[in-house]
C-alpha cells in the first residue's frame, strides 16, 4: 500500500493509478462487467481503433492509455507502474515524469496503430514500457554506481524480455509494448544531462 500513497516527491504515480482505477469503475458501470469489457464499448469511450483514430479522432492515441480491458490488465499495469514510479518519479521531477510518461504512451499508441489497425488497443503498458525503456537508457550510463547497475539492469532486463515474451502468446499488444519501449529508451539518453545535473544537485544539498 505505500506504493500507492502519495508522499513528498511521490504523488504523480499513485495519482496515474487513480485516474486509471476511477476511469474503470466508470467502464466498469457502463458495461456492468468487471473482468474484461467488450471491445465495441472500449472504443464507444476511447479506445485507440485505426479506423477511427486516423479518420480525425487522434484524441484516441492518449485516451486509450488511460483505460483498460479489465480488472486483472488494471491490477497488473498499476503495480507494474507503481515499483517504477516510486524510483523514477522522485528522480525526474514530477513534470519530466509526466512528459515522458505521456510522450511514450502516445507514441506507443502510434505504433499499435501502425501494426494493429483494426484492433482496439487500450492499457496504460505502452506508457509504462516506455519508463521501463528510460529507467535501461539510464542504466547503460554511469549514473548509478556499478553494483547498483548491474544488479538492476538484469532484473529490468529479465522483466521486458519476460513480458514480450509473454506478449506472443496472448491478446497483449506487444506493438504499443515496442513502441514505448524503444522510445523511452531514446527519451532517457535526450534527458540525461538533466538528470545528471538534478542528481548533482540532490547530492550537494
Amino acid at each position: 500500500m505505500n506504493l500507492l500513497t502519495p508522499t513528498k516527491g511521490y504523488w504523480l504515480t499513485p495519482a496515474i493509478i487513480y485516474i486509471n482505477t476511477a476511469l474503470f469503475i466508470l467502464v466498469a458501470l457502463y458495461t456492468q462487467s468487471i473482468m474484461w469489457f467488450p471491445a465495441r464499448e472500449l472504443v464507444v469511450l476511447g479506445g485507440n481503433f485505426g479506423p477511427l483514430t486516423v479518420d480525425g479522432q487522434w484524441w484516441r492515441l492518449l485516451t486509450s492509455v488511460f483505460l483498460h480491458g479489465g480488472l486483472l490488465h488494471l491490477i497488473f499495469n498499476a503495480l507494474v507502474l507503481a515499483n517504477i514510479g516510486i524510483f523514477l518519479e522522485p528522480l525526474l521531477g514530477r513534470v519530466s515524469f509526466a512528459i515522458v510518461y505521456l510522450v511514450t504512451g502516445l507514441l506507443a499508441s502510434l505504433t499499435s496503430l501502425m501494426f494493429n489497425y483494426g484492433v482496439v488497443s487500450v492499457g496504460a503498458s505502452g506508457a509504462i514500457f516506455g519508463m521501463y525503456g528510460f529507467f535501461l537508457a539510464l542504466l547503460t550510463t554511469k549514473l548509478f554506481k556499478r553494483e547498483f547497475r548491474t544488479t538492476f539492469l538484469k532484473n529490468t532486463l529479465g522483466f521486458v524480455a519476460l513480458n514480450i515474451a509473454i506478449g506472443f502468446f496472448g491478446p497483449i499488444d506487444n506493438a504499443a509494448h515496442l513502441g514505448g519501449l524503444i522510445s523511452g529508451f531514446i527519451l532517457g539518453y535526450v534527458w540525461l544531462p538533466f538528470v545528471r545535473r538534478r542528481v548533482l544537485s540532490s547530492a550537494r544539498a
